[in-house]
């Protein structure tokens, strides 16, 4: 019996169950060791990893836990990058908020309003046992009218370079490689056509919007990304103006004075006949390419904040395509959007990012769900670190998750291989979760299955 490398390879085996009496000794380890590609699944990602150590002595190029995941990337970054993407507003309240709503919500009496606290309560899970669940547990889910083998997308993370010279293309590759959707950040420092060819044809494909203050640069900046094949609009609303990000602060870094989170700006023709160059020409100065750096920033965060009543600027050009709005937190806001038109809100604080002491973006999440459910579709962005952390936002409403931080500490162990092993972990474990709950697909994962208890 042959056996082969299980973790260098882009897919994982499945046990294919069988009545004992129709399958041999034989067989069972075939079916394990050399899987066909019609028996894989995301769970067994762990039986790989245990077979590669022991049949060929390899383990995973990064740890599988979260903590110890972002300690080794703390380890092989320069401060500077680590600092900027772990880093929060202020004294990182929110950032720790985030996490904390997992572990902790704070009760309303109120099923729409985050008032009338009575007292802090913990989020478990509540498995059932003796259920018929097979190994393979479905996963899939529609959302914007693609058939998703997972509801998990790619947050829309800027600056992708920091953390390994392959950035987005590495993500993007990853992302796709598993047909989940990539979000193509504007502060991308990758252009919109690489970012989709390392993605794949046919692959799902979002594009993140800091919004221009000019129209002309908006209306080229949505074109391009519908000319690549983007289907998804995601408007982040709350982050207009940078927070105070004191870890950037104390050493004034800001990457993208450097060039770094500019490339779609970069590469925008309108931008070109705006600043007069294009600063990617071979005969381009390095003054040149600094002002268009700087112009690309100023222009979609100079601390104008977008309004509801322009939205109809972008769906001018967007058509009927999707948009969605990233950084809703109250109710209100995702009431307003389902009057304005909007397809989906993510309930994101922008990490932490923005806003110090504001609150944990999986408290709101259930009182968001509640008042709109069946009317926009609700993703969900803030502190996810572990599968079972999915599970959770999924059971508590959210129609689909998006993954940043624990991606980015991937990406800086070899780039796009330590990418890939992160995404497959979360995955792996998420689907365990499922099956563990005692749950075959994702409509049988509701709030039953989540408890609040004291302590």
């Amino acid at each position: 019996m042959k056996f082969h490398n299980l973790l260098g390879r882009c897919i994982v085996p499945s046990i294919v169950l069988l009545p004992a009496s129709a399958q041999s000794a034989h067989d069972l380890l075939d079916a394990v060791l050399n899987p066909s590609p019609e028996s894989l699944h995301y769970s067994s990602y762990s039986s790989a990893i245990y077979f590669n150590a022991t049949l060929f002595n390899q383990t995973p190029v990064a740890p599988t836990n979260y903590d110890r995941l972002e300690a080794s990337a703390k380890e092989i970054l320069p401060r500077n990058a680590y600092d900027y993407a772990a880093g929060g507003a202020g004294l990182e309240k929110t950032v720790a908020s985030n996490r904390q709503a997992f572990d902790q919500v704070t009760y309303s009496t109120s099923p729409t309003s985050l008032h009338h606290i009575n007292c802090p309560l913990k989020w478990n899970i509540l498995p059932r046992v003796m259920r018929p669940v097979l190994p393979a547990r479905n996963l899939s889910r529609v959302i914007f009218n693609r058939t998703l083998p997972a509801p998990i997308v790619m947050a829309p993370v800027g600056v992708q370079t920091l953390f390994h010279p392959d950035g987005e293309r590495a993500t993007s590759k990853v992302f796709g490689e598993e047909g989940l959707p990539f979000t193509l950040s504007t502060a991308s420092s990758t252009g919109f056509a690489d970012a989709a060819t390392s993605n794949g044809e046919g692959n799902p494909r979002w594009y993140q919007l800091y919004w221009p203050s000019d129209d002309d640069l908006t209306r080229s900046y949505l074109r391009t990304a519908l000319a690549e094949g983007y289907e998804v609009l995601v408007l982040t609303v709350d982050t207009w103006d940078l927070g105070w990000r004191t870890r950037d602060l104390d050493r004034g870094y800001f990457p993208f004075a450097g060039g770094v989170g500019v490339q779609i700006g970069l590469e925008d023709p309108v931008a070109h006949e705006q600043l007069g160059f294009n600063a990617l020409a071979p005969n381009a100065t390095a003054e040149q390419l600094q002002m268009a750096s700087l112009y690309h920033v100023i222009v979609t965060s100079r601390g104008i904040s977008p309004v509801w009543e322009n939205l109809w600027k972008l769906r001018e050009v967007w058509g009927d395509k999707p948009i969605v709005l990233k950084g809703v937190q109250s109710v209100e806001d995702a009431e307003l959007a389902v009057k304005w038109g909007l397809d989906g809100v993510i309930v994101s604080n922008h990490g932490g990012r923005q806003i110090d002491g504001a609150v944990g973006s999986l408290t709101t999440l259930p009182a968001i769900v509640e008042a709109v459910k069946g009317k926009l579709t609700v993703g969900f962005d803030g502190g996810i670190r572990t599968g079972a952390d999915i599970f959770k936002a999924l059971a508590l409403g959210a129609d689909f998750v998006q993954l940043g931080r624990p991606i980015l500490w991937g990406l800086a162990h070899e780039g796009e291989r330590g990418a890939r092993h992160v995404l497959k972990s979360l995955l792996a474990e998420f689907e365990l979760t499922v099956g563990l709950s005692g749950c075959q697909s994702l409509t049988e994962v509701t709030k039953d299955l989540i408890v609040k208890t004291e302590g």
